[in-house]
């Protein structure tokens, strides 16, 4: 007798929710060897973003924030490429490895989608070009060495004016993200001007723009003034109800004919949908994929959606849940469950995805942030170490978890790390030359 064909079960993303899909299924077959578990992500380890801002400003090593998969996963497999792909009709997903290109074809008979988001530039003539995202770790070592570079050369620079603008850093976007990376970023050059003698007074400044009448919306309005007064007292600028126009290497127009003149603009003003999902014909207008309360997919059975590719409705509210980590997380042990019971045959055992968050907290730099847990509102310190404790708490692997605290300790009495990482790529000895080129 042949053995029977084993349930193929394929997710797409190793980020929050994808992880948490694999390692629930992988927990509830682990008995079975009649179900295959598969995740597929171009990186091999999950990004912990919510402590990226730390690593540009130095208190955090980066690849303390870094999690193998493979380190996570017990009994799925693991596939390090990209998703050129997905065809729902077929039941498969075309994928290529990131550096060789090398083509690879998987069949599916259950699908998860959970590729997350991408930086979304809004159409802004320049802001893909000339701005900094931060939306991965690579994004975070790249501005961490920009921020020095700006710092070196305004050593060197005699004209106060270009000095200024070397010094100047805007930041678009005044949500969580771009507070927390303005509230760090001005706390790093704050402490690192002392280590440059020609950077007079004055010169250095952090300003953040946003089209909003408050900073960190998602707070309640009075936890979001006192983040504002709180970061005006430290220095820093604040351009609220103006629409960035256009971007260039050297400044950042607005809307209402503003200019600011500038050589860094970190971009913190939105996501957009994965062009793999966008492409699909069941996402919808915005590239994001609709779900019902189990996050399947309308018009595709055995396909389910989470995280930030997915709108999943919230019942609370009866609009859909914030595309956020914690909810990520939620949705990917829900999904798993509900997997399950498709795997099975008992789509009775199937259960909506209903979540109420615990909170919210956004640091603010310097030993300070804004918090609100369950109805509770706290600010100041005990809010930064609500923070702390909470985040430290949600980090993978006891590895990780100490190897952050010993960093955030030392960071209590070590001067930040103005070391700047050039790191070049030599050329293969076998390699073809380009044209031209000796």
């Amino acid at each position: 007798m042949p053995e029977p064909a084993k349930k193929r079960v394929l997710i797409l993303g190793g980020g929050f929710g994808g992880l948490e899909a694999a390692q629930h299924l992988e927990r509830i077959f682990k008995e079975r060897d009649d179900v295959e578990i598969t995740l597929i992500s171009k990186n091999n380890y999950l990004v912990f973003t919510s402590m990226l801002a730390e690593v540009v400003s130095g208190a955090i090593e980066a690849k303390h924030v870094v999690i193998p998969l493979r380190e996570c996963l017990k009994r799925a497999e693991f596939k390090e490429l990209s998703i050129d792909g997905i065809d729902l009709d077929k039941k498969t997903v075309s994928c290529s490895h990131p550096d060789t290109g090398e083509k690879f074809l998987y069949e599916y008979d259950y699908l998860v989608l959970a590729l997350g988001s991408i930086t979304g530039f809004h159409g802004i003539p320049g802001a893909e070009e000339f701005s900094f995202p931060l939306k991965n770790l690579n994004n975070a070592m790249v501005l961490r060495n920009h921020v020095i570079d700006m710092f070196e050369r305004a050593e060197l620079e005699t004209d106060p004016d270009t000095r200024r603008k070397l010094l100047t850093f805007v930041v678009a976007g005044g949500g969580y993200t771009g507070i927390e990376v303005a509230a760090e970023l001005n706390d790093y050059v704050s402490a690192s001007k002392r280590f440059y003698r020609e950077v007079k007074a004055g010169e250095v400044k952090v300003v953040v723009i946003d089209p909003g009448d408050r900073i960190m919306h998602e707070m309640s309005e009075g936890l979001a003034e006192y983040g504002l007064n709180l970061l005006k007292k430290r220095g820093m600028e604040f351009r609220l109800k103006t629409r960035i126009s256009e971007v260039s290497k050297d400044s950042v127009k607005a809307e209402d004919g503003s200019t600011v003149d500038t050589c860094t603009t970190i971009w913190a003003a939105g996501t957009a949908p994965q062009p793999v999902i966008a492409a699909l014909s069941c996402a919808d207008k915005r590239g994001r994929i609709e779900v019902n309360e189990y996050m399947e997919v309308a018009g595709c059975p055995g396909v389910w959606a989470i995280g930030d590719c997915a709108v999943v409705p919230d019942p609370h509210t009866g609009a859909s849940y914030p595309p956020t980590a914690q909810n990520a997380e939620r949705e990917g042990a829900r999904v798993a469950a509900n997997v399950a019971a498709s795997i099975n045959s008992k789509d009775g055992d199937k259960r909506p995805f209903v979540y109420r968050t615990m909170g919210m907290l956004a640091p603010l730099g310097h030993r300070s942030a804004v918090a609100e847990i369950r109805g509770v509102k706290f600010s100041g310190f005990f809010a930064w170490f609500l923070w702390r404790c909470i985040y430290l708490g949600k980090l993978p692997g006891w590895d990780r978890k100490i190897r952050v605290a010993i960093d955030w300790f030392l960071d209590i009495f070590l001067p930040r790390d103005i070391v700047q990482l050039k790191m070049e790529m030599r050329q293969r000895q076998n390699e073809p030359q380009s044209a031209g080129k000796p």
